[in-house]
């Protein structure tokens, strides 16, 4: 279910609150418009409910807030159908959790791929950093699961349609919270 939500009018412990399950957000711009509040505030009336995903107005545009880069896909859809080549839509970005340290997103990822794919599936979500939790080979498709930072899988879900010639389905969804590794360089 769509929520909607303006991002100035809120308090900000509200927000924090709020944006927990969406660890993904995409802007919308109008490109015939300076006023991008005005604009997002009429997409979010005529944008229907969408699953896993929550909009706000902003005067930087519309902020589309998602559970996973899948969840994106239809608002973005729906909104390029109605605004064709006046909207544009940045690419998505990962949100972070501030606190005692900075917590990134880490997400369960349940792939069901043909057989012959299995291993080069695996290999592609160990380059991208996961952890493999199981194989399921005894399933009808194998069902490869797995946890992996949100960073890391972006452009995933396409990068899997291509690898299984679309046919792989694919669930991903928020696992927790953990602490952005240390960049390179930097003292322990």
């Amino acid at each position: 279910m769509t929520t909607h939500f303006d991002v100035d009018a809120a308090r900000a412990p509200a927000r924090s609150i709020f944006h927990v399950d969406y660890p993904l957000e995409q802007l919308a711009r109008s490109r015939t418009t300076r006023f991008q509040r005005g604009f997002a505030r009429m997409a979010m009336h005529l944008l229907p409910d969408f699953r896993d995903a929550a909009l706000e107005a902003s005067d930087k545009g519309l902020v589309i807030l998602a559970a996973s880069e899948l969840a994106l896909d239809s608002p973005t859809e729906v909104l390029r159908q109605i605004h064709g080549a006046d909207v544009h839509i940045g690419a998505p970005t990962v949100r972070l959790r501030n606190g005692d340290s900075v917590e990134e997103p880490i997400m369960w990822v349940r792939a069901a791929v043909p057989h012959a794919d299995t291993e080069s599936v695996v290999h592609e979500l160990i380059g991208r950093s996961a952890d493999i939790e199981e194989v399921d080979w005894l399933a009808p498709c194998p069902v490869v699961r797995a946890r992996a930072p949100l960073r890391e899988l972006l452009g995933y879900p396409a990068a899997l349609s291509a690898l299984c010639q679309g046919k792989a389905e694919l669930d991903m969804w928020l696992s927790h919270y953990a602490p952005l590794p240390p960049e390179p360089g930097d003292a322990a």
